[in-house]
């Protein structure tokens, strides 16, 4: 059954993983707290994302969000994360025999892969449903009744959202449900409200309820074999930002001194969008917070084109140093298009009994 999906925050074509664009991006952190009513102590500004994610653990005690949120806003899915999304979890490294707790973009990559691959895909003509075990050679099955309520939160190819309210015959645009809504908010029981759950839209048979956490971490096949996923994201998107923000601080750079206030904005930008695996840039952070302080501290034009030229020194040394990282994402997906298509070709193959 199919429910009635928004548009929000991105259009057509547009992938929540690796942001097209850093200034889209913080654009859409304002439109955020404009839509929500949240404060930036609720909203993740993940590299990995190209939308802002709500932080469910930041919710106060005894509320069921946040005081100030938005009844309008309660349609989207990313307020309505199931519990085992909802926070970032425990992980054991086997390596150093100790637990550590997730890094916020490694949630935030989480919830992305969730929120964008669990529905069933359409390929040859066929709808299958992905099943993330390249470990065991398992990459689809085919879509069967029981994965009807498997829609996508987020749909790339339209761009849209799943309308959350809709699928338990609620209308945020109905003064009368919006009231609903809000009573919920404030704690009034409400059947349907308190029915809601995203796992029946993401949960499918035969597949690990892990696969998204196993595959932020899942190694590669590198050198060394020591990479994961999540660190060849990092440098993807590392060297994306700092290819943007480096173009855009050389245009800001043509009005010397004039400019140095934009280009200290732009390496505070890239300071909280930055995120490259450590063994690309050890310290990067405090580098770009000491340079944009110069710039801002600039009282001549040698002083802001010497300051601008170390930021951009820096800038293309972190693309450079983290390009690796972009291919071998790209060379991933390749390869894991290549083995869903390997896989529903040989089902065709196959005889029709015990399908």
């Amino acid at each position: 059954m199919e429910h009635r999906r928004r548009s929000s925050d991105l259009g057509p074509g547009e992938h929540l993983l690796l942001p097209a664009s850093v200034l889209d991006t913080t654009a859409r952190l304002t439109a955020w707290k404009e839509f929500t009513g949240l404060g930036d102590d609720d909203l993740l500004l993940s590299p990995l994302s190209a939308v802002p994610l709500p932080m469910p653990w930041t919710v106060p005690a005894g509320r069921r969000r946040w005081a100030g949120l938005r009844p309008e806003a309660m349609w989207h899915p990313l307020l309505w994360l199931p519990r085992r999304l909802a926070t970032p979890c425990l992980l054991h490294d086997p390596a150093r025999g100790r637990t550590r707790g997730e890094a916020y973009d490694e949630w935030a990559l989480r919830v992305v892969l969730e929120l964008v691959e669990s529905a069933p895909v359409v390929v040859e003509g066929g709808r299958w449903l992905l099943l993330h075990d390249p470990a065991h050679g398992r990459h689809v099955r085919p879509a069967e009744p029981g994965d009807d309520a498997l829609e996508p939160l987020y749909d790339v190819h339209s761009g849209t959202w799943l309308d959350v309210l809709a699928t338990v015959g609620l209308d945020v645009d109905d003064p009368a449900d919006l009231g609903r809504v809000r009573a919920w908010l404030d704690g009034a029981p409400d059947a349907a409200l308190d029915g809601v759950d995203l796992d029946r839209h993401l949960r499918a048979r035969g597949r690990d309820d892990a696969w998204a956490l196993d595959r932020v971490h899942r190694p590669l096949g590198t050198a060394d074999g020591t990479r994961t996923y999540v660190e060849d994201l990092r440098d993807a998107s590392s060297t994306l930002v700092a290819r943007e923000v480096d173009a855009l601080v050389a245009a800001v750079a043509a009005d010397a001194l004039g400019g140095a206030d934009d280009a200290a904005r732009l390496a505070g930008l890239a300071a909280a969008l930055l995120s490259p695996a450590p063994d690309v840039a050890e310290d990067l952070g405090l580098t770009l917070h000491v340079l944009a302080a110069r710039l801002e501290r600039a009282a001549t034009s040698t002083a802001a084109r010497s300051a601008v030229a170390d930021l951009r020194a820096v800038l293309g040394a972190v693309a450079d140093a983290a390009a690796p990282g972009l291919h071998r994402t790209a060379r991933r997906a390749e390869a894991e298009a290549e083995d869903v298509l390997r896989q529903v070709r040989a089902f065709g193959r196959a005889p029709a009994r015990g399908r």
